[in-house]
């Protein structure tokens, strides 16, 4: 077995590095040549009378490739416009300046969301390479650059007119990140608020024990008038009326509260999460006094016998810290105590079936999965930067992202020149060059050429894989 090895000259591992490797050179070339051969067909195509060729300009993108690609194109004064114009930029719909093709800017963006830091991001891709393709500085540029045209998403929305669709129930889940920030004067850390917008659960799989929110949609900001834009976003989604009957899950934070005002028929519930967490840090985890007030919540819609257990407790506890705490939960309760109570019990009373909804409480799960990236190990971040990444995490959580990101790209571009037209015509010029392309690779490989010997196999088996023939 080992003269076998030692006959055939490469591992596994070697085979698949060197061929990824070389793939992707070779790939290189013929984007290179693609996008050359496009710009001469574009010349061929325009209309003279508006556009005059001007000169030939280089131009350089990263890559997924791995490698840098150089190519050259034509500058072209559009006389309608008095401006210069690459009539290739813009069918490609290529932003001016930006360095990232379009397929590793969407990776760049994923990397930025997934990993742990933008260093984690540039570093996962040098890994797959075997060395630096793009800086974590130029995917943190990638992320603040498509936050504007996210940001525009956002706009358009809030003054969308009011939404088409209409349920019976609607789920606002809200919550608060407090996100450390850089020396930006004296303030040190700023509220991320967050609303989770949903329409109830439904199975992950047919089969399935898991759950999914359905329709889920998230809104953030950082601003103080949190439900004056919330409620807008709501209102431009739905159309809420006073048959539509909105359940607002969160802490027991004053703005949070506050959305009840913003809908014609709208309930409180505190988030179960926060509650219990509370309950069990004053009564300890395990005791039966937290079993007895989850009972309680269940017993009356009015919650007044959660109340009256909770003041009971209280009354019996002998550290004078938790005394205090209980007693304070007790005072911030006084005054919506049916809050506490399940939202589903408090439906029922209203006539409202609540078969297949579930208990709410997204809202900290939710948040999880922003804490997780922005605040990892103690990082800190910039006004400008944690709202970029918020953004971008708002519409990646809700498998959006890929979606709008169309839409940011064609809103990043600013174009001045309609080319539809030509657009759909060089999709047909790329597959002709493309195929063109597979063909060059076909014709010449120069590791099939190297002989059996002296590559230990690996240029017949190179050979036979370029030529299709794996017989």
């Amino acid at each position: 077995m080992n003269e076998l090895r030692k006959q055939l000259g490469f591992s596994l591992q070697e085979l698949e590095a060197g061929l990824f490797t070389w793939m992707a050179r070779q790939f290189a070339d013929v984007l290179v040549k693609a996008l050359e051969q496009i710009d001469g067909w574009l010349a061929e195509q325009r209309d003279r009378r508006r556009f005059r060729m001007r000169d030939m300009q280089p131009r350089t993108l990263q890559t997924l490739f791995g490698v840098d690609l150089t190519f050259r194109r034509r500058r072209y004064l559009d006389r309608q416009t008095g401006k210069m114009v690459y009539l290739l930029d813009e069918v490609l719909q290529l932003p001016a300046q930006k360095q990232l093709s379009p397929a590793l800017t969407s990776w760049a963006l994923g990397q930025a969301v997934l990993s742990n830091s933008y260093r984690g991001a540039a570093r996962s891709l040098e890994a797959l390479y075997g060395h630096r393709v793009v800086s974590h500085e130029s995917i943190r540029q990638v992320v603040l650059t498509v936050r504007k045209g996210l940001m525009e998403e956002q706009a358009k929305q809030l003054e969308a007119p009011a939404g088409s669709r209409k349920v019976r129930v609607l789920f606002l889940e809200v919550d608060g990140l407090s996100v450390p920030l850089q020396r930006e004067g004296r303030q040190r850390r700023v509220e991320e608020k967050l609303l989770t917008v949903h329409e109830g659960w439904a199975p992950r799989h047919p089969a399935s024990g898991e759950y999914v929110l359905v329709n889920k949609r998230h809104f953030r900001t950082q601003a103080r008038d949190f439900w004056e834009l919330a409620s807008r976003f709501v209102y431009s989604l739905y159309d809420v009326d006073e048959n539509t009957m909105v359940v607002i899950n969160g802490d027991r934070a004053e703005w949070v509260r506050r959305g009840v005002k913003y809908f014609p028929k709208a309930i409180y519930q505190v988030d179960t999460f926060h509650l219990m967490r509370e309950l069990r840090e004053i009564f300890g985890h395990g005791s039966p006094v937290v079993q007895e007030l989850a009972e309680a919540r269940e017993e009356d819609v009015t919650g007044a016998a959660f109340m009256a257990k909770l003041a009971e407790a209280c009354a019996k506890l002998t550290d004078p810290k938790k005394r205090q705490r209980c007693r304070a939960l007790l005072e911030d309760l006084k005054d919506m105590p049916e809050a506490v109570v399940d939202y589903r019990l408090r439906l029922r009373a209203q006539g409202i079936p609540t078969e297949g909804l579930r208990g709410v409480g997204a809202a900290e799960s939710q948040v999880d999965t922003f804490a997780d990236r922005v605040k990892h190990r103690g990082r800190s971040w910039s006004r400008r930067g944690l709202a970029a990444m918020m953004e971008v995490l708002c519409w990646r959580n809700t498998q959006r992202l890929d979606e709008v990101m169309k839409r940011v790209e064609a809103f990043l571009v600013r174009t001045q020149v309609s080319l539809e037209g030509l657009k759909r015509q060089t999709k047909q010029v790329l597959q002709c060059v493309v195929n063109e392309g597979v063909e060059v690779l076909r014709a010449h490989v120069p590791i099939t050429d190297a002989g059996r010997t002296r590559s230990g196999g690996l240029s017949h088996l190179m050979h036979r894989i370029i030529s299709g023939t794996t017989g």
